[in-house]
């Protein structure tokens, strides 16, 4: 048990933090391997004699804490989907107050009208429950109390729907999300997501079946799908034709992405609230994931910069290196056999013969 709470919470904190998936994972492990390469090449300099430990480490920790303010100010704001997707929407959310704020009157008499019908709808659900209750409670057996079944509902909304009573749909859809609870399968929570749907109303669960369906599609059934929840005005799939164009690696460049987002101001006032609101704690949740990284990669440089177990060479190494530099060196692709006056070259010394053949090309 850690004697320490809350030092215990921020290690939990920071491994769920790792565990996210960001792009950010690779702009870091980049940039730590070109520190470990800088890091090699003191650490071959330390053997050969060159420097001594002492500066490895203090030219190593410059690199480390150079690598930190990197990795610190790239996290900063992070995010892997482009700053347009919450400008567009916050533009749109703003358009939409703008336009409620200047409502006109025709617009007015329509919100009234609105409000008019749900009230009556409230009022008619209280006078028709007996009948709705009437027509959908079953008794399980002799002497218990009638109660609605998930069938018994489902085929009174089917029922509803096909006659137009908006009242008998409302209270179906009431019932039904009551019976989620007792729905275990699959299936059945799918039958309830279907029935409750509102075009105006957003449900997780149809947009994450949404999502799914239409992921990794090609972009022609991906620009229908738009083109359809624009045109029905279905909060669920445009929430979801957004998300879509969010993961798109092609971005703005795709037509059915500038189509989500040409048609952004006549998205559903529940769809734009959600997804900027979601928009703002993604961005968050990219950018806390990306320094969370940015710490553990500036980290491990650092501790790497120690150079843990690294010793100078000693007199018998000095002495043998010199002994090997000495000697003259083989061409290139020259074998060497037992030719004992005859040595290969260093990498050093292979890489200063291709860079002139590298820079010609």
């Amino acid at each position: 048990m850690s004697l320490n709470p809350f030092r215990a919470a921020r290690g939990r904190a920071s491994a769920e933090t790792l565990a996210r998936d960001t792009p950010f994972q690779g702009i870091a492990n980049a940039a730590l391997a070109k520190f470990q390469g800088h890091r090699a090449d003191l650490e071959r300099r330390v053997r050969r004699g060159d420097l001594t430990v002492k500066v490895a480490r203090t030219q190593a920790a410059a690199a480390a804490e150079a690598l930190r303010d990197q990795l610190q100010q790239q996290a900063k704001g992070y995010s892997p989907a482009p700053r347009a997707f919450l400008d567009r929407l916050v533009d749109a959310t703003q358009k939409r107050a703008k336009a409620r704020e200047t409502q006109s009157l025709e617009g007015l008499q329509r919100e009234t009208n609105r409000l008019l019908r749900l009230t009556l709808t409230e009022q008619q659900l209280q006078n028709r429950a007996n009948e709705f209750e009437g027509r959908t409670f079953v008794s399980s057996m002799s002497g218990s109390a009638p109660a609605p079944t998930l069938e018994s509902l489902l085929a009174f909304h089917e029922t509803a729907t096909q006659n137009g009573d908006e009242t008998a749909r409302e209270w179906a859809r009431r019932q039904l999300e009551g019976q989620r609870l007792r729905a275990f399968s699959d299936e059945d929570q799918a039958r309830i997501n279907q029935a409750c749907h509102r075009p105006d109303q957003l449900s997780p669960a149809i947009v994450a079946r949404y999502v799914e369906a239409m992921r990794g599609r090609d972009p022609e059934e991906l620009e229908t799908f738009v083109a359809e929840a624009l045109s029905a005005n279905d909060a669920c799939a445009c929430v979801s034709a957004f998300i879509l164009a969010r993961e798109a690696p092609e971005g703005a460049a795709l037509r059915w992405v500038r189509a989500v987002f040409q048609g952004l101001g006549s998205f559903p006032d529940a769809a734009l609230e959600a997804l900027r609101v979601q928009e703002v704690e993604d961005r968050a949740a990219d950018a806390e994931a990306a320094q969370a990284w940015a710490e553990h990669t500036a980290a491990q440089a650092e501790n790497e910069a120690r150079f843990p177990g690294l010793e100078p060479p000693t007199t018998a190494e000095l002495a043998r290196i010199a002994r090997f530099d000495a000697k003259p060196t083989a061409s290139v692709g020259e074998p060497i056999g037992l030719a004992f006056d005859r040595r290969g070259l260093t990498r050093e010394e292979l890489d200063d013969l291709t860079a002139p053949i590298a820079e010609s090309d």
